[in-house]
């Protein structure tokens, strides 16, 4: 059996680094985990607040007979939260990097579909690479979060979460579980890109490079050389019944 051809293998790491890359952007944008705040009241456990780009983490305290139960869920922000120039660009970087993503997945999906099975066609396409690059890019400056109002303590006490009234924190965040994710997916996305790149020139080395001559396959060369003695039988008796 003979083994599939490099562009094909690294084509499939492609798609594997994009599902993966879309998978983590998608879980660690949406939540409200991509930032956390470390309290530094005097308790021996210290407390966490985190909030999302999209949401924040939202306290809710119940009083009943049997104790006292902190319930938590993702709010979204009012219009009283200090959302600067730098919070609205990674807001911008985040939708850019959802859109393209899926633009790229349709397309990779259609391009599995409609997949043509002549080895003198090509297969991939030069625009893909550049194309993960640019999802690359904009996904890393979703991170600009990290230097917005969003990371300044400051933020906390504009959400009125009365369970946080008596509570400090530090004065900047910390990387939550969100922003790794985000940190992994831009890895990802990057690997997808470069895979791409080494697809699309493993096919132009498969096809005959820049001279655009195709190297044929085994069975159509196999055919060839057959077809060749049969043509030079043919000239003799071509000649024969000429004379």
């Amino acid at each position: 059996m003979a083994n599939p051809p490099k562009s094909q293998c690294y084509s499939m790491f492609t798609t594997l680094f994009a599902l993966t890359a879309f998978i983590l952007m998608w879980i660690g944008g949406i939540r409200c985990n991509f930032l956390k705040f470390t309290s530094t009241s005097g308790a021996d456990e210290p407390f966490t607040f985190e909030m999302g780009m999209w949401y924040y983490s939202y306290y809710s305290l119940l009083f009943s007979t049997s104790g006292t139960y902190l319930f938590e869920s993702c709010n979204p922000y009012s219009s009283l939260t200090p959302i600067d120039a730098t919070w609205k660009t990674a807001y911008a970087f985040g939708i850019i990097t959802f859109i393209l993503a899926v633009v790229m997945l349709v397309l990779m999906c259609v391009t599995g579909c409609s997949y043509i099975s002549d080895y003198d066609k090509p297969q991939t396409s030069r625009f893909e690479g550049p194309a993960y690059l640019l999802i690359t890019i904009c996904q890393g400056l979703v991170l600009l979060l990290l230097s917005s109002n969003a990371c300044n303590s400051m933020v906390i006490k504009t959400l009125g979460v009365p369970a946080l009234d008596n509570v400090e924190f530090e004065e900047t965040c910390g990387l939550a579980t969100g922003a790794k994710l985000v940190i992994s997916a831009t890895v990802f996305w990057f690997s997808a890109a470069v895979s791409s790149f080494m697809a699309h020139k493993a096919e132009k080395q498969e096809l005959g490079g820049d001279d655009g001559e195709a190297e044929k396959p085994a069975e159509a060369a196999a055919e060839e050389g057959e077809a060749k003695p049969e043509q030079e039988e043919a000239v003799p008796e071509q000649a024969v019944a000429a004379e």
